[in-house]
């Protein structure tokens, strides 16, 4: 609505007149003035009070932020975003003195974009060797025999929980081109059902739950009795074939352990102490069931909260019941190559914030 000086300073003596009560100087100001005038909202003459306060004018104060991306704006706007990255626009536009969407402005042309953080495995000095000693191992095995990774059992452990993902949305990195921002986790921390997966080519094996936390005992029990199990429906040609792969659980470094997959798999197994292809330590961006499953399961089980945990247990089994055959062999292939080669360029270090 638009009033002209005259209806403000009419408006004003009614609000004063009724001790500033905005309704009383509405209803007073309609029996004045109703049949000749447009009527005002009561919240308008709080409005007038307070830009007689803040300006002592009734109309808006005129020093209102600057709404124009002029270059000595767009230069002071850059150097703040540039001295400190890891700044929010709200903060740029208040140190600056200029509206938000000013700022907004500014960033979007010069092709600045808040990019997230991503969380990456902390890697130990030694880490880095292990790491290129095992993909070496591994392009040697496919030159041998271009099949090798079809032959591969990738398996790990997980828990889950009824409770959702780490929100990671106000994490930010403003720039104009991508910095690959990233910071290292020391765990990989799970929480709740205990489950172990295992993807062989095309094939999922499992879920197999554990009741409990897993040991030695246990998962060596797993391997005796319930893996055999697991692998019924594999053929047995590939079955011949397998190469086990685990990662460096304390459970999976147990002697025990270690004597059963060297009878049963003999040098076809790959782990911290593989008589063949020892795995690196801390290299869960390596494995398939890490670096996809864990985290597909999750965004499907957590579509709509378990209600409890047998209702947690069939969505992961309903879950892993419908990942497609061909995403599996993706994942075992094209992307574990994909992975393989940007581990060689950054010589074993961490990856997956340069992953695209």
């Amino acid at each position: 609505m638009f009033f002209s000086i005259t209806e403000k300073m009419d408006m004003w003596s009614c609000f004063i007149e009724s001790g500033k009560n905005k309704r009383k100087a509405a209803l007073l100001y309609s029996q004045r003035f109703g049949l000749e005038r447009q009527v005002p909202s009561s919240s308008i003459f709080l409005r007038l009070e307070k830009n007689l306060k803040a300006t002592g004018s009734f109309n808006k104060n005129k020093n209102r932020k600057c709404t124009k991306t002029t270059e000595e704006y767009s230069q002071i706007v850059l150097q703040k975003l540039e001295e400190n990255p890891n700044t929010s626009l709200r903060i740029v536009s208040k140190e600056v003195g200029i509206s938000y969407s000013s700022v907004q402005k500014i960033a979007k042309k010069n092709k600045y974009h808040p990019y997230k953080r991503n969380t990456v495995q902390h890697l130990k000095f030694d880490d880095y060797e292990r790491r290129l000693v095992w993909i070496a191992k591994v392009l040697v095995e496919i030159e041998d025999n271009p099949q090798f990774l079809e032959t591969i059992c990738w398996t790990d452990e997980a828990k889950f929980h009824n409770n959702g993902n780490v929100n990671s949305q106000n994490l930010r990195y403003w720039s104009n081109g991508n910095p690959h921002w990233h910071t290292e986790k020391n765990f990989q921390e799970r929480y709740g059902i205990n489950v172990w997966c295992g993807i062989f080519y095309d094939k999922l094996i499992g879920p197999f739950f554990f009741s409990e936390n897993l040991n030695g005992d246990k998962y060596l029990e797993f391997l005796k009795t319930e893996l055999p199990i697991l692998l019924e429906d594999i053929p047995l040609s590939r079955r011949k074939n397998l190469v086990w792969q685990q990662d460096g659980a304390p459970a999976h470094n147990k002697n025990t352990v270690i004597q059963y997959l060297n009878c049963t798999f003999g040098t076809n197994w790959m782990g911290t102490y593989s008589p063949k292809i020892c795995w690196p330590p801390r290299s869960p961006d390596l494995t398939s069931p890490d670096y996809f499953l864990w985290g597909y399961l999750q965004s499907v089980v957590y579509k709509e909260m378990p209600a409890n945990v047998n209702d947690l247990e069939q969505k992961i089994k309903d879950a892993c019941s419908n990942i497609p055959s061909h995403v599996l062999v993706k994942t075992t292939t094209n992307e574990l190559l994909r992975r393989l080669a940007i581990c060689l360029e950054v010589d074993g270090h961490q990856f997956e914030h340069l992953l695209k």
